[in-house]
C-alpha cells in the first residue's frame, strides 16, 4: 500500500491509502498519466498521478497541480500563463519514484493549495480565463 494525498480541482483533498496499480479508482480513468511536480524552487520533485484521459474528457482543470506542474519544467510559479500543459480532473502526489507521500510533502502541497486560492480570489478575471483556455483546448483535441 502506498500513501498518496488526493487533491480535487476545487482544491478539496485528503490522504489515501492505496495500490499504485489501482490509482484509476481515484482518477476517474484508465489511462493513468504521471508528471514531475514541485512547489518550491529548490529542486524536490515529487509525482502527480492523473487521467491523461480527463483533459479531453472535459474535466475540470486542477490549478495546484498544474501550478506545481509549471514549477517543475521552468522554475515559474505563473502557473495560469500555461493552460496547454494544465493538468485535469483530480491528481494524485506521491513520491518522486511512486513511494508514499512525506508530512513535508503534503505540507508543501497544502502551501500550494492555499497560494491558489489566493491567486484566485485576487485575480479572479484571470483565473476565469486561464480555466476557459484550458476547457476549450481539452474539447478541441477531443474533436481531433
Amino acid at each position: 500500500m502506498n500513501t498518496g494525498f488526493l487533491v480535487y480541482p476545487d482544491m478539496t483533498h485528503r490522504t489515501i491509502e492505496f495500490e499504485l496499480e489501482h490509482a484509476s479508482q481515484f482518477l476517474g480513468g484508465v489511462d493513468e498519466g504521471h508528471v514531475a511536480v514541485s512547489f518550491q524552487g529548490d529542486g524536490r520533485l515529487y509525482a502527480a498521478l492523473f487521467s491523461s484521459q480527463a483533459k479531453e474528457d472535459g474535466s475540470e482543470p486542477n490549478p495546484v497541480a498544474s501550478l506545481a506542474r509549471n514549477v517543475a519544467t521552468t522554475g515559474n510559479p505563473a502557473f495560469l500563463t500555461d493552460p496547454v500543459n494544465a493538468i485535469c480532473g483530480p491528481v494524485i502526489f506521491v513520491g518522486d519514484e511512486g513511494q508514499d507521500i512525506s508530512l513535508d510533502a503534503i505540507r508543501e502541497v497544502k502551501d500550494g493549495i492555499r497560494a491558489v486560492r489566493n491567486y484566485r480570489e485576487d485575480n479572479v478575471e484571470d483565473y476565469q480565463l486561464w480555466r476557459a483556455a484550458v476547457l476549450n483546448l481539452g474539447s478541441s483535441n477531443a474533436n481531433r
